[in-house]
């Protein structure tokens, strides 16, 4: 541990990136560039940088609206932690958002008690999946599903405000350009539901899934897994009980369940229920 030595706070930017991925290959996170990218264009990123200009912590805050903000790639390196780094990080991303923000955040075991001496509350959980791609028949029942087009891109927006419970149009719009797949479900139509895939070093991580049934959400997601190859990751809200016994009927196995906590509870915005899965545990 690096107990003496000197290390300054700062936000960091694009010329971080490099640091920021390595910071989470040395903590086993399935980071690559581009994620980076999209953290720093959808929010703010904030470390603390040693003597020799190497980033060695980051936290990362992501607003949604104006009373809602995800907290996400809270990483200390192994050498500098017990220093309270974390919680100085955290405290800074706090500033950013006004006091009577609900603020979100899943957490790792090593994590929870300085979250919770910070005011965070256990609220959920999330249920990680793992899974392979492989063939499958998928009946449509009436539906159509189709990659994403600019014309649907409002339509779109709209349907995931509600499922989310707030506006997050620059998160989605950078999400959609580093998506290897788009989907969406339209019932003589109009659209119901609609589902993105990003490539990751170890996985193809599916979601967000937003649907108006389990049986929309699940055609969303065989779609994903019939015309994809390889390890695929789905990180699935807590109640949606039903999707989860069918993912485990195709293949998929369940990994963690870690919790979602949330300080300001009373402002968390209300959801219609229609959110399956997440888009990453950084982003809520």
């Amino acid at each position: 541990m690096k107990k003496e030595e000197v290390v300054t706070r700062q936000q960091l930017n694009q010329l971080h990136i490099g640091d920021l991925l390595s910071l989470a290959t040395i903590v086993g996170w399935d980071y690559d560039r581009e994620e980076i990218q999209t953290l720093l264009a959808s929010g703010s990123v904030y470390g603390h940088v040693n003597i020799d200009k190497t980033v060695i912590s980051c936290a990362a805050i992501i607003p949604y609206g104006a009373n809602l903000a995800s907290i996400g790639m809270v990483i200390v390196h192994p050498d500098y932690r017990g220093r309270g780094l974390a919680k100085e990080l955290l405290i800074q991303c706090m500033s950013q958002v006004t006091q009577n923000t609900a603020l979100m955040l899943i957490a790792t075991k090593e994590g929870r008690p300085v979250y919770e001496k910070l005011g965070f509350k256990e609220y959920s959980h999330v249920t990680k999946f793992l899974g392979e791609g492989r063939t499958l028949e998928v009946a449509l029942d009436g539906y159509s599903i189709s990659p994403l087009n600019k014309t649907d891109i409002k339509e779109m927006m709209e349907l995931d405000k509600m499922a989310f419970g707030s506006g997050r149009e620059l998160f989605l719009k950078n999400r959609i350009k580093q998506a290897k797949d788009t989907l969406v479900l339209k019932e003589q139509g109009i659209i119901v539901g609609y589902a993105l895939a990003v490539k990751k070093p170890a996985n193809l991580v599916l979601g967000p899934v937003v649907a108006q049934n389990d049986k929309q959400a699940m055609l969303l997601i065989q779609t994903m897994i019939a015309t994809n190859k390889g390890s695929i990751r789905i990180d699935v809200l807590d109640g949606k009980t039903s999707l989860m016994k069918e993912l485990e009927t195709v293949g998929f196995q369940v990994n963690d369940r870690p919790p979602v906590m949330v300080k300001n509870l009373e402002a968390f915005p209300k959801r219609n229920n229609s959110l399956y899965a997440i888009a990453a545990q950084a982003y809520g």
